[in-house]
């Protein structure tokens, strides 16, 4: 049998045989493709896992920083809710206003919410000394009860009586600026320094003068 060229006779010859591999190799291209998609995607899906456990032992690392920064207070001052009062017993007062409480076998450097004690009348850590060493006096905390090192709270020297907001209002010291407007006693501190700069008690005298 005579052929027109070499191709022509290839084919014949071995044409099934071809077309056999050309499809087996399409086939295996075709699998290979899929499977890379596959494993493509569950590496994806490992990663984004890896990510969420890592983020959730990130947080979990940070809850737990907070609640030890609540180690540093008794049991009986962290059972307590935001605006919830104990009695606590004031050791000392330095001259930067940072208070030691005593409560339980806890000794606790606190400071109080709402507080500058960088601007004072001369006499004011003195005042505040007397009315507070040696103490019992009720406390309270916000949202936030530790900040820094320092419990945050509210003191009251009687039941009714918010110490913080008596030192404003007689303009013993100044409002600190950066007191969250979601305090709890925001408005009553704010209103206290108000009522000081009005009557030019204190501090506002001098300025006015």
């Amino acid at each position: 049998m005579y052929y027109d060229n070499k191709l022509g006779f290839y084919m014949k010859q071995y044409g099934t045989q071809i077309v056999a591999v050309v499809v087996c190799l399409i086939i295996i291209a075709s699998g290979l493709f899929v499977y890379l998609k596959i494993n493509n995607r569950n590496k994806n899906a490992v990663d984004v896992q890896a990510q969420v456990e890592q983020t959730q032992t990130v947080e979990q690392t940070e809850n737990v920083t907070i609640e030890n920064n609540d180690t540093m207070l008794s049991d009986e001052l962290n059972k307590l809710k935001p605006g919830e009062k104990a009695t606590v017993k004031v050791a000392t007062i330095d001259d930067k206003g940072v208070m030691v409480l005593i409560s339980g076998d806890k000794r606790i450097n606190a400071k109080m919410i709402g507080i500058e004690f960088s601007n004072e009348l001369p006499d004011t850590l003195y005042l505040v000394d007397q009315d507070l060493s040696g103490k019992n006096v009720e406390i309270a905390f916000d949202e936030t009860k530790t900040s820094n090192g320092y419990a945050m709270v509210y003191i009251y020297t009687d039941k009714d009586t918010l110490y913080n907001a008596k030192l404003l209002k007689e303009g013993k010291l100044t409002f600190d600026s950066t007191t969250s407007k979601k305090a709890l006693e925001y408005n009553k501190l704010a209103e206290s320094q108000a009522f000081a700069k009005q009557t030019l008690a204190g501090l506002w005298e001098s300025r006015n003068n």
